[in-house]
């Protein structure tokens, strides 16, 4: 097997996109595994037709074997190029050897060449293998701890009420 690693648009692999994104979506393990699989093809078109999203892929000969999906642009505090990854995928007869070292380091290469000065990766807390020792090896720490809160639907607006008619459990 030789993968080759390229840049496409997402009109050209949406479909094939979607099949190993819904095998992806299917192995999540905990954060959003209750969530709908419902991504939108017009979103992700428009962010890449922008240049805002980029969808890397790695083949092999015609079939998607994985894919990586980035969004580019500058920090607002510091207007550095930066790099946030969407997510990153490979089939699971792809894992192993060297694979997705060598994507990776393709993807990083990319985004030099695009000017980007950090690249910034998620991972679930379960990953306890996979991603986590490999972005360790490549030299990528931990840096911030994100957390997340599901909210309830939407409460009625509350400009020009009062703090008494605001529920109390909403107040505290």
């Amino acid at each position: 097997m030789s993968l080759v690693f390229a840049v496409e648009p997402v009109d050209k692999c949406w479909n094939e996109v979607l099949v190993l994104a819904s095998q992806h979506w299917a192995g999540t393990r905990s954060y959003r595994r209750h969530e709908p699989f419902n991504p939108s093809f017009e979103r992700y078109q428009a962010c890449n037709q922008s240049g805002f999203f980029q969808l890397f892929t790695a083949r092999d000969g015609e079939t998607l074997a994985g894919y990586f999906g980035v969004y580019i642009t500058e920090s607002m505090h510091s207007q550095k190029r930066m790099a946030t990854e969407d997510t990153f995928y490979l089939a699971p007869a792809y894992r192993g050897g060297r694979t997705a070292l060598r994507f990776l380091k393709h993807i990083e290469l990319q985004c030099q060449q695009w000017g980007v000065e950090e690249i910034m990766f998620s991972c679930e807390i379960d990953n306890e293998t996979g991603i986590k020792g490999l972005l360790e090896r490549l030299d990528y720490r931990p840096v911030i701890m994100q957390y997340s809160k599901h909210l309830a639907p939407v409460l009625p607006a509350y400009s020009g009420i009062s703090d008494k008619e605001i529920p109390a459990d909403v107040r505290t």
